[in-house]
């Protein structure tokens, strides 16, 4: 038994060196158009649209009817997961045909747990809860948190990092009283575990990204200015908010190697924040006005859209230094974006989020926590590509390695279904 594990195991990781990732199609979730001002109703529908990155086209797969907006969308394995307005949607990645859905009021954003669900809510007038856990494939609910367990507002983005979620929270559905906070939801005890404020300067978070073990939160504030805070995830809390521009605008913030890239109202460009140095590095002069953004690991573009939110919508792919490399036409009010990265050979790989290491340099020890689904092996490699050492885990979401016997170096960790991460071994 323990002989034909090592096989499989040492087989899996060699196919898994051999394959490569490829992004399959980039998902654009368009909002369309609700006449709120005249009360006409939805006037163009909410759509999801994918961009082929090798042919260069963009074509709209489905039409959704009802929602007035879309907030979200994210692709688990063969199956795309929309949120919009009041419903759940899932479909498959290859054939778009609808296999799931459910109706929830106020869905905002989505995240994947194992085999769960993540979701949070926010809506005018208030919910009776603010954050969901359902079952991904039924998309039956299993259980909320409550305001008596201590979650009593609105929440935006949610990311993973082990057994532990962590909530942009917000109240941004009573402007007048908007907050700066990350809940923090232990997913095994099924609690809300703390909340951690970001100061006066941090208002309106919404959007987060986990780097190096570090949760880093983009905050609109009360739209009059832009901050972005830091908070360690071992366990001292907040170390900073730095105020980074007069204003930006909803959800237009991605990461990408090493830095922050945000929407800056007042120049109407993106700008970089620098984690390195914890400061905004510069201004990217001629880039566009996005409205969403994500960064491809895969092949170091980012895709972004723009939009006038009224009559058009485009899909662009831009170099780092935000300058335009091409661009589709894609659907109105075209926003969220998600990628679809598959193994060269043609399997669906459910890559959402990086694997989170810390810390990083390391001497003796790394621990890796892992989105989306379980890991059963991790393989090691040098900066020749050579293959270090190898992990077989108990299918965990969370595993640490010894690395102290490695020599000085840098080294990039492979779990299948995941996205490489690097780091250095002092």
């Amino acid at each position: 038994m323990y002989r034909s594990f090592l096989s499989s195991l040492a087989l899996g990781v060699a196919l898994f060196a051999g394959a490569q990732q490829q992004v399959h199609q980039v998902f654009a979730l368009s909002e369309g158009y609700y006449d709120y001002i005249n009360g006409g109703g939805q006037l163009v529908p909410v759509t999801l649209g994918s961009y082929d990155p090798i042919a260069g086209t963009y074509t709209t797969v489905v039409t959704i009817s009802g929602p007035r907006f879309g907030s979200d969308v994210l692709v688990d394995g063969g199956s795309v997961y929309v949120a919009a307005d009041d419903r759940i949607l899932r479909y498959d990645a290859n054939t778009y045909a609808e296999t799931g859905m459910t109706l929830i009021q106020g869905v905002r954003k989505l995240a994947v747990w194992g085999d769960r669900l993540l979701l949070t809510r926010g809506e005018l007038g208030g919910l009776d809860h603010y954050f969901e856990v359902r079952d991904k494939q039924t998309l039956d609910l299993l259980w909320t948190l409550e305001p008596t367990d201590g979650l009593t507002m609105s929440a935006e983005d949610v990311v993973v990092v082990g057994d532990m979620a962590y909530l942009a929270v917000n109240n941004a559905f009573d402007w007048a009283n908007l907050v700066g906070k990350v809940g923090v939801v232990d997913l095994l005890a099924q609690t809300y575990a703390d909340e951690i404020d970001l100061g006066a300067n941090g208002l309106n978070p919404e959007k987060l990204f986990v780097v190096d073990g570090a949760l880093h939160s983009f905050n609109n504030t009360d739209f009059s200015g832009s901050s972005i805070s830091a908070i360690d995830l071992g366990g001292a809390g907040l170390t900073y908010t730095h105020d980074v521009a007069l204003n930006s605008g909803c959800s237009a913030s991605a990461y990408a190697e090493g830095k922050i890239y945000f929407m800056e109202y007042s120049q109407n460009e993106l700008a970089r924040y620098a984690l390195s140095t914890a400061s905004v590095l510069d201004t990217l002069t001629g880039s566009p006005a996005v409205y969403g953004l994500i960064e491809d690991p895969i092949n170091h573009v980012l895709y972004a859209t723009t939009t006038d939110f009224f009559s058009t919508g485009d899909l662009l792919v831009l170099n780092a230094d935000g300058s335009t490399i091409s661009s589709v036409p894609a659907a109105m009010s075209a926003g969220n974006l998600a990628l679809d990265i598959r193994l060269s050979t043609g399997v669906v790989e459910p890559v959402k989020d990086r694997i989170a290491l810390y810390p990083n340099p390391a001497m003796e020890e790394i621990t890796l926590s892992f989105t989306g689904a379980p890991v059963v092996s991790i393989a090691i490699m040098d900066a020749a590509g050579r293959v270090v050492k190898r992990v077989g885990t108990n299918n965990t979401l969370t595993q640490r390695i010894a690395v102290g016997e490695l020599a000085p170096g840098s080294y990039t960790v492979h779990a299948l279904g995941h996205a490489p991460v690097r780091f250095v071994k002092r």
